[in-house]
This record gives C-alpha cells, sequence and structure tokens, in this order.
C-alpha cells in the first residue's frame, strides 16, 4: 500500500503542476529552430491537451520552413512562397516568422513571447541583413496565419452520447462534455488522402480480444492495482505529459548529436510537427465516427451485460482521470507512431538518447535509447493509467506510423504528384 500512496501523491502533484510545466532543457548545440521549438512548446502547454498544441507547432514550423527558404531559397516552400533579399538573416526570419505566429495563436504568453523574441534579435548585429530578416518573417508569419484560419478547427459541432453498451458516454468525476468533435474536419498539414489509414476498429464486446484488454486495464489500470509495478506507475503518471514534449525533446536531442544545419532543422521540425499533427485530425476523425466508451464506462457496467468473460466492479476507478473524448483510437499513440516514424526514416536509425522529466525539472524522468521505446512506453502507459483498452493504443501506433511515412514521402511535392 505504500506504493499505491506514493504513487497517488506523485499524481496529483503531476496535475497540480501541469499549468507550471517548465521551458524544455535545450541541447548543448542550438540554433534558432530548436530554440524556437522549446519555446513554443512552454507557450503551448496549457491544457487541456495535446491536440490544440499539435496544431500550433505545425503552424509554427511550417512558417519557419518557409522563412528559411525565403533566405536560402534552395526548396520549395511550404505554403508562403517568399524571396528575401541577398544576404537577409536567416536567425531573424526564423525568430520573428516564429513569435508571429506564436503571437497570433497563443496571445495570453505574449510577455514571453516578446522577451524570447528581444532576447534573440539582439544576438545579431543591427543592419540591413537582420531588418530584412524580420520583414520577411513577419510576412510569412501573418500570411500563413491567415491560411490556416481557413481549416474549420473552430468550427461548431455539437457531439450527444447516445446510450448502449459499448458506446462513450461522459465520464467521472466531471462528466465533461467531450471536447473537440469537430477536430477530425480539420485540414491536414500534408495528408492528401486518408486512403490507407482506415483502423480496424474496436473489437466487439463479445469477443475474446475485448476480454482480454478489459481484464487487462481492469487490474493493472485500477487507482488501487496490486499488479502494477512502481515503474509502471510512474511511466503512467509521466504520460500525462502534452505529447510533444518527450518527442521534440529526443528531436532536438538527436539533431544535437548529429550536427544539423538550420535549413535541416527546420525540415525536421515541420516534418515531425506537421505529421504528428495530421496524425491527430485522422485519429479524431476515427473517435467520433463510432464512439467507444472508456476503460471506466466499461468496467462499471459490465455486471448489466450478462457476458460472462467480462466480471465488472461497479465501484472500479482509474489510476488517471479519463480524458473527456472518445477512446479509440489513443490519440497519445497515434501522434507517437507517426513521431517515430518521421524521426526513425529521417535519421535513418531507431537510435536516440534523451531523458526527459515531467513537470521539469523534479517531476517522474523517463530515459529513452531508442525511438521505438517510446512508442512501446505510450502504449503501455495509457493502459497503466487506466484509461484505454491495449487495442486503442496498438491500432493508433500502427496507423499514425502509416501517417508519418505519408508525410515523409509527400512533403514539399506540388499537389498531384
Amino acid at each position: 500500500m505504500a506504493r499505491i500512496r506514493i504513487a497517488e501523491t506523485l499524481l496529483t502533484s503531476v496535475l497540480a503542476s501541469a499549468l507550471l510545466l517548465a521551458p524544455p532543457a535545450l541541447p548543448a548545440r542550438a540554433d534558432a529552430v530548436t530554440d524556437w521549438n522549446a519555446i513554443a512548446i512552454n507557450a503551448t502547454a496549457v491544457p487541456p491537451n495535446s491536440i490544440l498544441q499539435s496544431r500550433v507547432l505545425a503552424i509554427v514550423h511550417g512558417a519557419i520552413y518557409d522563412a528559411v527558404q525565403a533566405v536560402g531559397q534552395k526548396s520549395a516552400a511550404y505554403a508562403i512562397d517568399l524571396k528575401a533579399p541577398p544576404a537577409t538573416s536567416d536567425a531573424a526570419a526564423i525568430a520573428t516568422a516564429a513569435h508571429g505566429v506564436l503571437l497570433r495563436l497563443a496571445p495570453a504568453q505574449r510577455p514571453m513571447l516578446d522577451d524570447a523574441l528581444n532576447t534573440a534579435l539582439a544576438k545579431l548585429a543591427d543592419g540591413q541583413s537582420k531588418t530584412d530578416g524580420i520583414r520577411v518573417g513577419e510576412q510569412i508569419a501573418e500570411k500563413l496565419v491567415a491560411l490556416r484560419g481557413k481549416d474549420h478547427s473552430d468550427a461548431k459541432i455539437t457531439f450527444t452520447p447516445k446510450a448502449g453498451p459499448a458506446l462513450y458516454q461522459l465520464t467521472p468525476p466531471g462528466l465533461l462534455p467531450a471536447i473537440l468533435p469537430q477536430w477530425g474536419g480539420v485540414t491536414p498539414f500534408v495528408l492528401r488522402s486518408k486512403v490507407g489509414l482506415e483502423f480496424k476498429g474496436p473489437p466487439a464486446i463479445t469477443s475474446a480480444e475485448f476480454a482480454r484488454g478489459f481484464d487487462e486495464v481492469k487490474s493493472l489500470g485500477a487507482r488501487n492495482s496490486t499488479t502494477r509495478t512502481a515503474d509502471q506507475t510512474a511511466a503512467a503518471i509521466f504520460w500525462v505529459v502534452q505529447t510533444g514534449v518527450p518527442w521534440f525533446a529526443a528531436a532536438r536531442a538527436q539533431s544535437a548529436v548529429k550536427g544539423l544545419s538550420i535549413a535541416e532543422n527546420a525540415r525536421l521540425f515541420a516534418l515531425l510537427s506537421m505529421a504528428t499533427a495530421d496524425s491527430q485530425i485522422v485519429g479524431f476523425e476515427e473517435k467520433y465516427r463510432r464512439p467507444h466508451w472508456r476503460p471506466i464506462t466499461a468496467i462499471r457496467a459490465a455486471a448489466g451485460l450478462n457476458i460472462p468473460a467480462l466480471k465488472g466492479d461497479p465501484n472500479w476507478e482509474p489510476l488517471l482521470v479519463t480524458p473527456p473524448h472518445p477512446e479509440y483510437p489513443s490519440a497519445h499513440a497515434t501522434f507517437s507512431g507517426a513521431a517515430e516514424a518521421v524521426l526513425r526514416t529521417y535519421f535513418g536509425s531507431d537510435d536516440v538518447n534523451v531523458s526527459v522529466a515531467f513537470p521539469a525539472p523534479f517531476g517522474v524522468t523517463r530515459t529513452y535509447r531508442k525511438f521505438s521505446e517510446i512508442t512501446e512506453e505510450v502504449d503501455n502507459a495509457r493502459v497503466w493509467g487506466g484509461i484505454h483498452f491495449r487495442s486503442a493504443d496498438q491500432d493508433g501506433s500502427v496507423v499514425g506510423r502509416k501517417i508519418g511515412d505519408m508525410v515523409m514521402r509527400d512533403f514539399g511535392k506540388p499537389p498531384g504528384k
């Protein structure tokens, strides 16, 4: 019981501290791209979820990518095609592009963002190069935010849960309305089609597969579990973090190891942010297409289903508070599969060496040696936290990897190619 009390105390600390997430640590070798990635993550660290953050990060890195292309003019722009004057400062263009996007999409963070911009620009010599970079960055930010303002992310859609076995119901303790039912209709950043990204769907509740998943989460994911280890508890608690925090930390760490240039980082972080943002769009379309119940609903209701394989518990509680949206697929797992695919392909290896603390700097610390280890832990952690059946995690990461592969293939190609 001592382990459980410690876990509950730590969980309370994590959730209470979520709004106080410190800026992610910069790698020893940082540049304007990785600097502004860390700044953007910090500026968008306010809950409720990773989904809103994923869109902002994709727009930020789209703007950074286009700023770098405007200055270097070596590749086609992502969306905003400008030609900067010769000798334009790429660092000034990157800083003002990222700042301009964030100021529009996270206006409450203006003091921090203004300080970050002033610090970045103060490092650059005054002159025409800096002035031109500022002008280019400002123009790209304004144009890209305006373009994405038409992406349907603010569409008004009402979701009303329906009663019945396997159907999503509002979950305790808050019984909050289901969030972001419109997200499946958001315009993707790179994906041109969702063909090939179909989900298997959750197993039938009368199936042996569902019974195995039911028993697993009932045992390992219970608040007072006697089968979950201390490390599993720590992992479950850690992954209340917004999904991008560990993944972008891993990207920054590997970028530093490989000594990537500004142009290489601009492409890497555009690929990673857009693949993960698109994963959330695809995942949420599936969530609301056939809204599946959460473990807390299924386990409490099982006694009345007359399915012998399912042994319910009307008082069962998960370790973590259940997120207020349908269960299948796992958004964390879909995001992670996409991130893994991008990073493994970009670096040509599964290897990474990164440690991440949440909440920083004194929370749970997890260390990873492989990108695939991160995805595997996410798949497990959402079960250990009591908020997902394993099928939602496994199927989510499978489709996420496909999304990452598609983004790697199609980013930068003109339509029809």
